[in-house]
């Protein structure tokens, strides 16, 4: 299902945590934005445009509101326009739009239903890697966040059933949601093929879920997601040598974090499973488990003021960690990246940061922007200037 309408989402505040000012037209009715707008330089590839010698082509832009009109419904929107290479080029589409029904509320927990173009819950930041004030850096972990795959991780069209449990032992949230979701057009062939095809992937069929725990006071919280991904592939023409054949992921992220008043430690690891199969005999069948993560420390030096520093790691078959067996070249086979960055909030809705990337591997590079692998380069860095406004 392609859902191309305005956007809705529960609890904006939770969930989109812009920290801007709000237009409030009602009691009932509130509506946030935000604009963003990035400079990207790298050495031999292209990450979110095209940005081999530098280039402007990373910019967001987004509305959003939320509408309470009973005690127990509500309902929220979000539509983008996001620009970051071939594959995200502006045109606007709708990153939610839901209906959320309190099935039971009281003072300490909450049980309800959301229905429509809903956010996958899946570690700290799918749910928010939209809006920009609520990222941690310019971009969110490519190890971890997969750039390759989002469209279909960021949001999918269908329901979920929640609850938040607040006790004095801590908050507690859980979700379960199901779904479909639109992959984009050639991204997901060149992730699993590493080329174009003449056919193309149908929407996915996802299901998973989250847990959630907060504990009060300690500063500590963690999270359990599972997403499971399930993509039918078409030939569209007789010519085409692949078969009609099935990619399934299952994706087991595991996410923790510690806060204190000047610093954040916060760790995430994922497990996936990749399985491939009946593409015929110019496509063999394969399974494979990955492993990626990312951990990082960010020092809050004043209260506007921010420093982090992350090292990211993606394995793409942990079988053949180096890609020699498995890839050509071998550096699309695995991912490792240093980021030093900073962020400066210069006032309550401008937000200013800065980061320096240094990569070894390709594993995360978009296809549609690099398509030619040989000319990709092993070792690559990244400077990244990008400046935020939200209300």
């Amino acid at each position: 299902m392609r859902f191309k309408s305005l956007s809705l989402q529960v609890t904006l505040a939770t969930l989109l945590s812009i920290p801007a000012y709000a237009i409030e037209l009602t009691d009932e009715l509130t509506v946030h934005g935000f604009v963003s707008q990035a400079y990207i330089d790298t050495s031999g590839n292209n990450f979110f445009g095209r940005s081999d010698g530098g280039s402007f082509d990373f910019r967001e832009i987004g509305v959003n509101g939320y509408w309470q009109p009973l005690r127990n419904v509500n309902f929220a929107a979000q539509l983008i326009s996001r620009n970051a290479g071939r594959e995200s080029d502006s045109d606007p589409r709708v990153d939610f739009a839901l209906a959320d029904l309190h099935a039971y509320s009281d003072f300490d927990s909450r049980y309800g239903v959301r229905l429509g173009r809903i956010k996958i819950p899946f570690g700290f930041y799918n749910t928010t890697r939209d809006a920009p004030s609520a990222r941690n850096g310019i971009f969110t972990p490519a190890s971890v966040y997969f750039e390759q795959f989002r469209n279909a991780l960021v949001s999918t069209d269908g329901g979920s059933v929640y609850g938040n449990l607040n006790r004095p032992w801590g908050d507690l949230t859980f979700e379960l949601f199901a779904g479909s979701s639109d992959p984009g057009d050639e991204e997901m062939e060149y992730y699993v093929f590493k080329q174009a095809t003449p056919g193309h992937f149908e929407d996915a069929s996802m299901h998973g879920g989250q847990v959630m725990y907060e504990a009060l006071d300690s500063g500590l919280r963690f999270a359990l997601s599972y997403t499971r991904p399930s993509l039918d592939y078409q030939r569209q023409t007789p010519l085409n040598p692949l078969l009609g054949g099935h990619v399934i992921s299952d994706m087991l992220l595991y996410s923790g974090q510690y806060n204190t008043e000047f610093w954040t430690f916060t760790a995430e690891y994922l497990l996936m499973i990749n399985n491939v199969k009946g593409f015929g005999p110019a496509f063999e069948d394969f399974r494979a488990k990955g492993e990626s993560y990312y951990a990082q420390v960010d020092y809050r030096y004043r209260p506007d003021l921010t420093f982090s520093l992350r090292y990211g790691e993606q394995i793409v078959n942990d079988k053949d960690r180096d890609g020699d067996t498995k890839f050509n070249p071998p550096h699309v086979g695995f991912g490792k990246n240093w980021m030093l960055g900073m962020q400066w909030d210069v006032a309550p809705d401008w937000i200013v940061r800065a980061e320096y990337h240094r990569t070894d591997g390709t594993a995360w590079l978009s296809g549609v922007d690099n398509p030619v692998l040989a000319d990709n380069r092993r070792k690559w860095e990244t400077y990244a200037v990008q400046v935020v406004y939200s209300f």
